[in-house]
């Protein structure tokens, strides 16, 4: 880098050539970069770039400055793009374009494009394959299926990457079906280097378990949660066609409240309450599958002490260090442990998520002030922030129905609209007719509230929105605002709000056979035990799969709970979203 400055210098004051000192200051530039001194490479380029009159050295400064930026911060990806925008193609080097739009693409999560970028760099083969691998098995299904028409030069990684979605939870059709695959890809490097994930995928062998302990609290103070989750496993195991099919309510109904021990499979259920881990640990000694317990402390405690032959499936979820160390990558045995969990923190997320989908920019709260919406509202502002350049959502916590109709006229602005209505007419010594407005730069509003508040916050921002806005305010919600127990004056107060459930409590799902014997068993049940019920019934069927779901965190599995997936031993779930209209809850289609 010293070098080429000598040489810039040399170059100004001996022959005053400013294109040829221009060039070495760009190389110097480069040259910093590749040392990783980026913010002196930054600052070089930044002095340059307004003296560039040729449009070769602008390009080539340009992409260098764009290299630096995000080398710094990956924060700075919008400015790279704008930076990119100014690049003319011809004028440098394609690989190095290539490199840095690819990997401007995967910040961004556009998967599709990145993997195109990828294959004009001049990355070695191998490394490229499995950078292009690794960007399309973050696709859906859906989505390869549509780029296997359009995108030949991909082709061989899509349809692989297919064959994974499709199979992934099966081993033995995989095998066949990669090596159908491999026979029609003969020389394509990732023929003969097959990603490991997908080598790992066909060597797994599911977990199939024969003892089965259940531990849940049966008694105390949660025993209404334990019995209910008790009562989801139990249809479950009786509605698996491998051992009874399509029980009559009536005989789930006899059998729910016993001990179920039928070959091949056993299944016991032990009260976890008022018991120590070492306690829980040594009832467990004669069972290879281990589900529960319910408790963070009991979950931590069982999981240190448990041998590492048993598989756990956890219905709760502890600190995220100690997931990660029991399902290390590390070549010595290490514990199997999972951890399913209902956490209102994880639907708040997904609902950031979903709004940023619908490309809205400036969301703000409504949340009632009690620790559950309180921590669902900074779970939501903290994944808003992970958006480059995002805007930091207000939030206002409301104690009671008086507080939260005068928080929602001043979050909304409407009363400084009533008070400048009044100055007018002060100022002008007449009657003015004024409507209220609202403030404009705001487009969407999330409530975590419960469904009555809910039903009442509802109304109060439908009736404080200005009629003479451009948009319409979309008005976003959780589960915790909705309730199957709507009565017609109830949806109307929910008019247009959009909300995220489980599948289970939405119209138009896959069980309707299973909604009828709840129905006819637990008429008068919560949605917050039928939610619990859900989740006894998923544990059960997902067990088979968790292993070919942990070694593939993009394969997923339909249940009761919503779209399941596995990372780093936790279960993740994608829930459906809804939108309650004139009378009815419509499902809305998800892309």
């Amino acid at each position: 880098m010293v070098s080429f400055l000598q040489q810039a210098r040399q170059a100004s004051e001996q022959n005053n050539d400013p294109l040829q000192t221009n060039s070495l200051l760009i190389q110097a530039a480069e040259t910093l970069y590749l040392e990783q001194q980026y913010v002196k490479s930054i600052n070089l380029l930044k002095v340059l770039v307004p003296e560039l009159t040729d449009q070769a050295q602008l390009s080539k400064a340009y992409l260098a400055l764009a290299e630096a930026y995000f080398a710094h911060a990956n924060s700075h990806a919008s400015l790279c793009e704008e930076l990119l925008a100014q690049v003319n193609s011809q004028f440098v080097s394609a690989s190095r374009l290539a490199t840095l739009k690819s990997s401007l693409l995967l910040y961004t999560h556009d998967w599709l494009n990145a993997a195109k970028e990828l294959m004009n760099t001049d990355l070695v083969e191998a490394e490229k394959s499995q950078k292009i691998w690794q960007a399309l098995a973050h696709l859906s299904l859906a989505d390869l299926e549509k780029a296997r028409w359009k995108h030949n030069d991909l082709l061989p990684w899509i349809q692989l990457a297919i064959i994974v979605q499709q199979h992934g939870l099966m081993p033995n059709t995989l095998r066949q079906e990669i090596t159908l695959w491999q026979n029609q890809n003969l020389g394509h490097k990732l023929q003969t280097d097959l990603p490991e994930s997908v080598k790992k995928a066909m060597q797994i062998t599911p977990i199939s378990a024969k003892k089965i302990a259940v531990l849940l609290p049966l008694t105390g103070r949660l025993s209404s949660q334990g019995n209910v989750l008790k009562d989801g496993f139990l249809a479950a195991y009786l509605n698996n066609p491998k051992i009874n099919e399509q029980p009559s309510s009536q005989a789930v109904n006899e059998q729910l409240t016993t001990k179920v021990e039928q070959s091949p499979l056993t299944v016991r259920f032990f009260d976890s309450a008022d018991k120590t881990a070492e306690q829980l640990n040594a009832l467990v000694a004669d069972y290879d599958v281990v589900v529960g317990p319910l408790l963070k402390e009991k979950i931590q405690g069982l999981a240190d002490i448990l041998p590492v032959d048993k598989v756990m499936l956890a219905l709760n979820r502890i600190d995220q260090p100690a997931i990660e160390q029991s399902n290390s990558s590390s070549p010595s045995p290490t514990k199997e442990h999972y951890f399913f969990s209902l956490a209102p923190e994880d639907e708040a997320q997904q609902l950031a998520e979903f709004i940023r989908h619908k490309q809205l920019k400036r969301p703000i709260i409504f949340a009632s002030n009690n620790s559950v919406t309180e921590r669902m509202a900074a779970a939501f502002v903290k994944k808003w922030q992970e958006i480059p350049n995002s805007i930091t959502p207000d939030i206002t916590i409301f104690k009671d129905n008086k507080e939260m109709r005068r928080q929602v006229a001043e979050m909304l602005d409407v009363e400084q609209s009533k008070t400048r209505i009044k100055q007018i007419e002060y100022l002008s010594n007449v009657e003015v007719t004024g409507q209220e407005r609202n403030r404009r730069d705001i487009d969407a509003i999330v409530v975590f509230a419960n469904p009555e508040e809910t039903a009442l916050l509802n109304p109060i921002i439908e009736a404080s929105l200005s009629s003479f806005a451009e948009i319409s305010l979309s008005v976003f919600a959780s589960s915790r605002s909705y309730s199957q127990i709507q009565t017609t004056g109830s949806l109307r107060d929910l008019r247009n709000l959009t909300f995220s459930d489980m599948p289970l409590l939405l119209p138009d799902h896959q069980w309707p056979d299973l909604t009828g014997q709840i129905n006819q068993l637990w008429p008068q049940r919560k949605d917050s035990l039928l939610r619990l019920f859900a989740m006894g019934y998923d544990a059960y069927n997902f067990i088979p799969q968790l292993r070919q779901l942990r070694n593939q965190p993009q394969l997923s599995t339909q249940g009761l709970t919503g779209k399941i997936s596995v990372v780093a031993g936790e279960i993740k779930r994608e829930l459906p979203f809804a939108k309650i209209g004139r009378n009815r809850v419509q499902p809305l289609e998800m892309d």
